[in-house]
């Protein structure tokens, strides 16, 4: 699980500071790997869970839902990992980026919105 996560983390650096490619790659990778550890464990259902609770977090931040779904889904995104033996290390800064993320998404919407 902590590969998962980790490359989740590793994702979002990227997206932090786009163009420094290997962050990126490496966290693609790791999430891939961890994906497929997680698959061979049986545990299918957090990952189809997982994929869940980042849809709904698209969707609160594109607007196409409250945006108070997207805050419960970023609650339980960290809580799910937990039950899935993440190391309680990764767990704060995944709910810290989780939230930071939607936040920017939010004020991208209210800033596009306002010009039209």
């Amino acid at each position: 699980m902590s590969w998962l996560v980790g490359g989740v983390l590793l994702v979002f650096v990227e997206f932090c500071r786009p163009g420094w490619v290997v962050f990126g790659v490496a966290g693609g990778v790791m999430a891939v790997v961890g994906g497929y550890h997680l698959a061979l464990r049986g545990m299918l259902w957090g990952l189809l869970t997982l994929a869940l609770c980042w849809a709904v977090l698209a969707l609160a931040a594109l607007g196409a839902w409250p945006r108070w779904v997207g805050w419960v889904a970023s609650v339980a995104l960290p809580l799910l990992c937990w039950r899935m033996d993440a190391h309680p290390a990764i767990l704060v800064p995944l709910i810290g980026a989780t939230w930071w993320l939607l936040g920017i998404a939010g004020r991208a919407l209210q800033n596009k919105s306002g010009l039209n």
